[in-house]
């Protein structure tokens, strides 16, 4: 006979004692909830198709095939010394997983009491490993925008401590950083045993405020300083360059029309991340602190911002393709089968710049 089987059979014969035995009546009821709690099996809800559900597929679907084509590119490449090319591909390998975590499954009916049950309520239906690979891709945005910034306005030093062993480094802190700063979502969902649902542990208010905080730092504002702080540094160190130039009456350098042009590609990216992000963090930032009423998180406006902010999973790409022309190259030799492995993509380099392009003066906005 099964374990169930046999619980059956005790609880059976316990519920027919006698009604004023409350010791076998509650040993009935306990064992009763046991046989429940193993006979409960995986089931789920017919799946449902509104607008922001088919938005997310569209998203996973186009972060997918295009994140997919950047780590093609990038680690077919295999430059010695390509640290803005591993950074770059780190990023897409995290928007890669997280527009996979975006392919919409159906709703969870009911979840067993096992330890697969327990893991997929933590990891997957509490968006724990979905908000690691959010948090890693932000963090990667930031590794390039301080790789260029060192490459830039310290290029002796960055030449002297810029190799492969630190840059593999960063990607592995950027990623054990993220578990870390993550870890939370892990810790407060569980399953409901009983009923066989996954539970979202509620705590006190206080907490809730500043984890709401803590939140909005580290996934918004602490990286968009870092990238704003940069990226400024930059610009005012190619101004310098561009004006020491003009001052000379000479023209510009393979080296600096490279760097601009860096410099333009990883600005717009960081411009596109603030213009993704800053509604979706803004807004729960504010939920978090009670300003919105707790009807907010259905509302049609939070379906929006949310769509808006997942949209940053598989906009690089599209980003890449439209400006810059040494990745539709590194593309275009992936499908040709005749990519040229010694030569970076995303590196300021003068050899990925045509001689006749010395006779231009730099621009830079």
């Amino acid at each position: 006979m099964s374990v169930e089987g046999h619980l059956d059979v005790v609880v059976t014969k316990m519920l027919s004692a006698s009604a004023g035995d409350e010791e076998y009546s509650s040993l009935a009821v306990s064992l009763s909830s046991v046989a429940g709690q193993n006979l409960i099996t995986w089931s789920w809800k017919a799946m449902a198709w509104p607008w922001y559900v088919i938005c997310e597929l569209v998203i996973a679907i186009l972060g997918i095939t295009g994140n997919a084509l950047v780590i093609a590119a990038v680690f077919g490449r295999r430059s010695e010394s390509r640290s803005t090319d591993i950074l770059v591909g780190n990023l897409a390998i995290a928007d890669f997983v997280t527009s996979i975590l975006l392919i919409p499954y159906p709703k969870l009916n009911s979840i067993p009491n096992s330890w697969t049950g327990a893991l997929f309520c933590k990891v997957l239906e509490g968006e724990y490993l979905m908000w690691t690979t959010v948090t890693a891709s932000i963090y990667s945005l930031v590794a390039v925008s301080l790789d260029r910034f060192f490459a830039v306005v310290y290029p002796f030093h960055f030449r002297r401590f810029a190799n492969r062993r630190l840059v593999n480094l960063i990607v592995c802190l950027i990623w054990m950083g993220s578990c870390f700063l993550m870890v939370r979502i892990f810790l407060i969902n569980s399953t409901n045993v009983i009923m066989g649902k996954c539970v979202y542990q509620r705590e006190q208010r206080n907490l809730e405020i500043i984890y709401g905080i803590y939140i909005f730092i580290v996934q918004f504002v602490l990286p968009t300083a870092l990238m704003l702080v940069s990226q400024t540094a930059i610009a005012r160190c190619l101004r310098r360059e561009a004006a020491r130039f003009v001052a000379n009456q000479s023209t510009a350098s393979f080296h600096l029309i490279a760097r601009s042009r860096v410099l333009t590609l990883t600005f717009t990216v960081f411009l596109i991340y603030v213009i993704c992000w800053a509604p979706d963090q803004i807004a729960f930032f504010s939920f978090n602190l009670g300003l919105i009423t707790p009807s907010f998180v259905r509302s049609p406006f939070a379906r929006v911002v949310t769509a808006l902010a997942i949209c940053n999973s598989c906009v690089n790409p599209i980003v890449y393709t439209l400006r810059h022309p040494q990745f539709r190259e590194a593309v275009k030799d992936f499908f040709r089968n005749t990519s040229r492995r010694n030569t970076p993509i995303f590196e300021d380099l003068e050899s990925q710049f045509r001689p006749e392009k010395s006779r231009h003066k730099i621009e830079i906005a």
